[in-house]
């Protein structure tokens, strides 16, 4: 027996499976897809605060891009991985979320574009009534 006041419940040193970066999450779903983070008694705070440092604490992993209205009560909070992709936007609006713009920061993205050679001309004829210039 050991000389503890309580046993600790919550399960520490988890690791979240987030989801990919061109789809959405919610709460729920990202509880579905991550089951051993439920504590003995079936809640999830401890991924709702991993949740919550992931959004606030640098590297910022996460963004809430909208919110879903279920009908009664708060709306629901929707989530991407950052860098949002334009995918997990449109598959939001395309589901009926509401997309909170003014949140959202665009990112440019880079694509790898082939080299241009340029050619050096060489014949370039001097003008006839040209005074030389001297130095």
């Amino acid at each position: 027996m050991s000389n503890r006041k309580t046993q600790r419940k919550n399960k520490t040193k988890q690791v979240i499976t987030w989801p990919s970066h061109d789809t959405y999450f919610t709460i729920d779903s990202l509880v579905e897809s991550n089951p051993h983070m439920l504590t003995s008694s079936g809640s999830d705070i401890t991924l709702r605060v991993r949740l919550n440092k992931a959004i606030t604490e640098e590297p910022f992993e996460v963004a809430v891009i909208g919110q879903k209205n279920c009908g009664k009560g708060r709306p629901q909070l929707v989530f991407a991985m950052r860098p949002v992709k334009q995918s997990a936007i449109d598959s939001a609006r395309a589901s009926g979320i509401s997309i909170d713009q003014a949140k959202l920061v665009t990112v440019m993205e880079i694509s790898q574009q082939v080299p241009v050679t340029i050619m050096p001309v060489t014949n370039i004829p001097t003008p006839v009534n040209q005074a030389p210039v001297n130095a």
